[in-house]
C-alpha cells in the first residue's frame, strides 16, 4: 500500500496542489473599491501576523494523530480570520513535511444537507487526489461513509426505482408513433419508433444500474464502514487540514448542522479541522441546542483555540493613512481648504475613533474612492477636503445621521440665529435629537465631526459661539458650513446658476492674460453666470492676485458694472454689492505705487461710472461722515482721488450727448446725484430739462426716478410690489411744478411701458401740492 508507486504518486499530487495554489497566489490581489479580499501572501502583510501563520503551519505538519482533532481560529468580522488561513497554507506549502490542507467555504453550498456532502465531497477528492490504488480507496471509503451520515444514496436509489415509469412511456411513446404512420412515409415513422424503442431498453438498463449505484448504504453497519476508513486515513504519511472558512456567515441552523458533522467526524485519524468563526455568533446559534449555553457546546468540539492577535488600533490608523495618501494627497491643498492643523484634528477626532479594524479601514476606503472623482476635476476640489472625508466616515458609519444633515440646513448653518431669541433651548434640543441617531459608541466622535463641519452650531453643545466675521474664510476655504457649498456635498453636484470651482480656478488663472481672461468672461456671461462669478469673487477678494492687477482690475470693473441694478433676496448682499465690494478690497492687495495709475486707467478703459463713483467716495475725505473722519483710512492717496473724478466728470459729459443711451442707465438718478456732487447742481439739471423736453423722454425719466419695493402687514403670506417717489429728487432735477405741468399734458396709456409711473408720480404730485390726501403707506 506504501510501496515506491504510492509514494511518488502521493508526491505528484502534492506537487500540483502546491502549484493550484502558487498560481491562485500569484494573481494580483483586488485592492479595488468595495474589496474586502483577504491577502494571500507574506507578502501583502501589513500587520506582521506571518510569524503567527509559520508557527501554527508549524504545530499543525508536526502533529502525529492516530485520532483527528478540530482547532479554531477564532476572531471578528473584518479582523483578518481568512487572511491568516492562507498566509497558514502558504507556510504548509513551503515545508518540506508540510501537512496536505483543503481550503473548504460552505457559505457557497445552500443549505445544512448540501453542505454536508460538500464536506464529505470535498475531503475525499482531495484525499483520492493522486489517483493511485491507496487514495482512490481512500476517498471511496470516505464517500462510502459519508453517503451513510447525509443519505446521498436516496437520491440515486429512487432515480432508479422510477425507470419503469421511464420505460413505460417511452414504450407508449413508439406504439403511438407507429400508430400515427397510416398515410404518412412508414420508413420514416418506423425510424422514429425504433429510436423510441431503444430508449426504452436503454433507460431499464440505466435504471437497474442507478439502483446498483444508489443502493442504501444506511443498512450497512457503520461501525464496518468506519472501521475500514479509519484504517486507510491511518495509512497517510501526514494529516490533511480542512479549513472551514466563513461559518459566521451562515444560518443558525445551517451552523449546527455543520458543526454537528464536525463533531461526529473529529476522532478520524489524520484529519484536522481548522474552524474560522466569530465566537459569539456560533455560540449564539449553538445555544437552542445547548440549554442555552453554546459556549460550553463548542468547546467540547474544538480542542485547541487559535485567538486572532488584535491588531493594533495603531496599525489599522497608519494603514488606513497610507492608502489615503494614496487616493486624496492630490487635493491637499491650500486651494482646496486644507490645512495640516484642521486635518490632524479632524482625522484624530473624528474620523479616528470610527476606524476599528482593517474591514473599518476598508469600507471607508472604498466609499472615498467612489466619492472623490465626484467632486475632482484635475487637481481642483470642488468642496473643502477635509469637511468631504469626515462627512465620508458619517456616511459609512452613522448613514442615519449623514442622511438626517441635508434636511436640517438651517440647524447647521444657523442661519438665522439672530432671530434665535428665546429659542435657544428648542435648538438645543434638535441639535441633541441629531446625535441620538447614532450608536452610543460613537456618539462623541460624531459630536465631534458636527462641531468640526458646522462651528456655528457648537454654542448648542455648549462651545464657542462664532461671529459672523468668519463667514468670508468658510466660503474661501469651501467650507460645508458656508450656505453656498453645503449643497454640493449632498447634492454632488455644482448648483444651476453657480460657477463651478473649476471654472473659478480657470478665472484665477486666466487674470496674467488679458485675451484669455476676456474670452473666459464672455463664456461666463453667455452661461448667465456673471452674478455667480461676484459673489465668489467678493468671498476671495483678499485671495485674488495682486501681482495681475493691471488685468484684473478693468475686468472687475467691467462685471460690477455690467450688474448695476441686479438685485437679490438680500439687498445688502446683491450681485452689484458683492462685485463692488470685492473691487474695493482687491484695491487694497495691489502694490501702492501702482495702485493710482492702474485704478485711473481702469475707469477710463472700462467707462464703468457706477463702480467709479462708489470707488471715489470711499476714498474721499470728504465723504465721510464727520464722526469718521479721524479713523477713517483711504485706500487710494488724495491726487489719485481727484485725478478719477477728473475721468469720471469727463466721462459723463461724453455719455450725456446720447441722452437716450444715458436714460436707460440703471442707476441714472444715483449717477446724476454724483455728477451734481462733483461738478455743480446746473449741469445735471440742465442735462435733465433737455432730456425731458420731450413726453417719452420724460415718462422714460419718471421710471428712472420710481423707487420699487414691496410692503406687508402682519398675517400676509405674501408681499406687495409698492411704488413710490422722493420729494427731494423731483425737486433737485425737475422741480414740482413743471413735473405737475408734465403729468397733467401727457396721456400715461400712451406710454404703456411708463404708465405706472407716471400716475404714481401724478398721485404724489398731488400730494405734495396739497391736493390729494397722503396715503399711509406713502412715505
Amino acid at each position: 500500500m506504501n510501496g515506491p508507486v504510492a509514494r511518488l504518486s502521493e508526491w505528484h499530487a502534492r506537487r500540483v496542489a502546491i502549484k493550484s495554489a502558487e498560481i491562485t497566489r500569484a494573481q494580483p490581489l483586488d485592492n479595488g473599491i468595495g474589496a474586502e479580499a483577504p491577502i494571500r501572501t507574506a507578502q501583502q502583510d501589513r500587520l506582521r501576523r506571518a510569524d503567527f501563520a509559520e508557527r501554527i503551519a508549524t504545530v499543525l505538519s508536526e502533529l502525529s494523530l492516530p485520532d483527528g482533532r478540530v482547532f479554531a481560529i477564532r476572531g471578528g468580522w473584518g479582523f483578518g480570520k481568512s487572511s491568516l488561513k492562507n498566509l497558514i497554507a502558504e507556510r504548509l506549502d513551503a515545508r518540506n513535511d508540510g501537512a496536505e490542507w483543503l481550503d473548504f467555504n460552505p457559505w457557497q453550498w445552500g443549505d445544512g444537507n448540501a453542505i454536508a456532502r460538500a464536506l464529505f465531497g470535498q475531503i475525499a477528492d482531495r484525499l483520492g487526489g493522486e489517483h493511485s490504488k491507496a487514495a482512490l480507496a481512500r476517498a471511496d471509503a470516505l464517500r462510502r461513509y459519508g453517503a451513510i451520515l447525509t443519505g446521498a444514496s436516496a437520491p440515486l436509489k429512487k432515480a432508479g426505482s422510477s425507470s419503469h415509469l421511464i420505460t413505460a412511456t417511452l414504450t407508449d411513446a413508439s406504439f403511438i408513433a407507429i400508430a400515427a404512420a397510416v398515410g404518412f412515409d412508414l420508413p420514416t415513422t418506423a425510424k422514429v419508433a425504433a429510436v423510441f424503442a431503444v430508449l426504452s431498453i436503454s433507460a431499464s438498463l440505466v435504471g437497474r444500474l442507478m439502483t446498483h449505484l444508489g443502493k442504501d448504504r444506511s443498512t450497512e453497519p457503520l461501525d464496518k464502514v468506519r472501521m475500514s476508513l479509519e484504517a486507510r486515513l491511518r495509512e497517510l504519511n501526514k494529516p490533511l487540514v480542512v479549513f472551514v472558512d466563513d461559518i459566521d456567515r451562515l444560518e443558525p441552523e445551517n451552523i449546527r448542522v455543520l458543526l454537528r458533522q464536525v463533531k461526529a467526524n473529529a476522532n478520524l485519524p489524520n484529519i484536522v479541522f481548522v474552524l474560522l468563526f466569530q465566537p459569539s455568533i456560533v455560540e449564539s446559534a449553538l445555544d437552542p441546542v445547548a440549554d442555552g449555553d453554546g459556549r460550553s457546546f463548542l468547546e467540547k468540539i474544538v480542542q485547541v483555540n487559535f485567538d486572532l492577535p488584535t491588531v493594533p488600533v495603531s496599525i489599522v490608523h497608519e494603514t488606513f493613512g497610507k492608502d489615503l495618501s494614496a487616493l486624496a494627497e492630490p487635493y491637499a491643498t491650500k486651494a482646496n481648504g486644507f490645512s495640516q492643523t484642521r486635518w490632524g484634528n479632524a482625522f484624530v477626532g473624528c474620523i479616528q475613533p470610527f476606524l476599528r479594524n482593517m474591514r473599518d479601514a476598508r469600507r471607508l476606503i472604498s466609499s472615498i474612492a467612489v466619492h472623490i472623482p465626484l467632486h475632482a476635476a484635475g487637481e481642483v476640489f470642488e468642496v473643502n477636503i477635509v469637511d468631504f472625508l469626515i462627512l465620508e466616515a458619517l456616511r459609512v458609519f452613522e448613514p442615519d445621521l449623514y442622511l438626517a444633515l441635508f434636511q436640517n440646513r438651517t440647524l447647521l448653518l444657523q442661519e438665522q440665529r439672530y432671530f434665535a431669541n428665546g429659542r435657544d433651548t428648542a435648538t438645543k434640543e434638535k441639535a441633541e435629537a441629531l446625535l441620538e441617531m447614532t450608536s452610543v459608541q460613537r456618539r462623541d466622535a460624531a459630536k465631534g465631526a458636527l462641531e468640526n463641519l458646522f462651528p456655528m452650531l457648537e454654542w448648542a453643545f455648549g462651545g464657542t459661539y462664532y461671529a459672523d466675521d468668519v463667514h468670508n474664510q468658510w466660503f474661501a476655504e469651501k467650507r460645508a458650513c458656508s450656505p453656498r457649498y453645503f449643497p454640493r456635498y449632498f447634492e454632488l453636484q455644482t448648483a444651476t446658476g453657480e460657477l463651478s470651482e473649476r471654472d473659478f480656478v480657470a478665472f484665477e488663472e486666466a487674470t496674467s492674460d488679458k485675451a484669455l481672461l476676456a474670452a473666459l468672461l464672455d463664456d461666463v456671461e453667455a452661461k448667465g453666470l456673471t452674478k455667480s462669478l461676484a459673489a465668489r469673487l467678493d468671498e476671495r477678494r483678499e485671495m485674488l492676485p495682486g501681482e495681475n492687477a493691471a488685468v484684473l482690475l478693468p475686468a472687475m470693473f467691467k462685471i460690477a458694472q455690467s450688474l448695476v441694478g441686479e438685485s437679490s433676496g438680500d439687498p445688502f448682499n446683491t450681485p452689484w454689492v458683492s462685485a463692488w465690494r470685492a473691487t474695493s478690497w482687491y484695491l487694497k492687495s495691489i502694490p501702492k505705487d501702482m495702485r493710482g495709475d492702474l485704478v485711473v486707467e481702469a475707469l477710463r478703459s472700462t467707462r464703468a461710472l457706477s463702480v467709479g463713483a462708489i470707488l471715489i467716495k470711499l476714498n474721499d475725505p470728504t465723504s465721510q461722515e464727520d464722526n469718521k473722519t479721524e479713523t477713517f483710512e483711504s485706500a487710494l492717496e488724495l491726487v489719485t482721488v481727484e485725478a478719477m473724478k477728473t475721468e469720471w466728470l469727463r466721462l459723463i459729459r461724453e455719455r450725456s450727448v446720447d441722452i437716450s443711451e444715458m436714460l436707460n442707465a440703471p442707476d441714472l438718478i444715483s449717477q446724476l446725484y454724483t455728477w451734481r456732487a462733483f461738478a455743480s447742481e446746473d449741469e445735471p439739471k440742465t442735462w435733465v430739462a433737455e432730456a425731458t423736453s420731450t413726453d417719452e423722454g420724460f415718462a422714460t425719466f419718471s421710471s428712472r426716478m420710481m423707487s420699487r419695493g414691496t410692503r406687508s402687514s402682519a398675517g400676509d403670506r405674501v408681499s406687495t410690489p409698492y411704488h413710490s417717489f422722493q420729494r427731494e429728487t423731483v425737486e433737485n432735477f425737475v422741480g414740482i411744478d413743471k413735473a405737475k405741468a408734465k403729468c397733467d399734458a401727457i396721456d400715461p396709456a400712451v406710454f404703456p411701458e411708463h404708465e405706472d409711473a407716471l400716475r404714481t408720480l401724478l398721485r404724489y404730485l398731488e400730494m405734495w401740492l396739497g391736493l390729494r390726501d397722503h396715503d399711509q403707506f406713502d412715505f
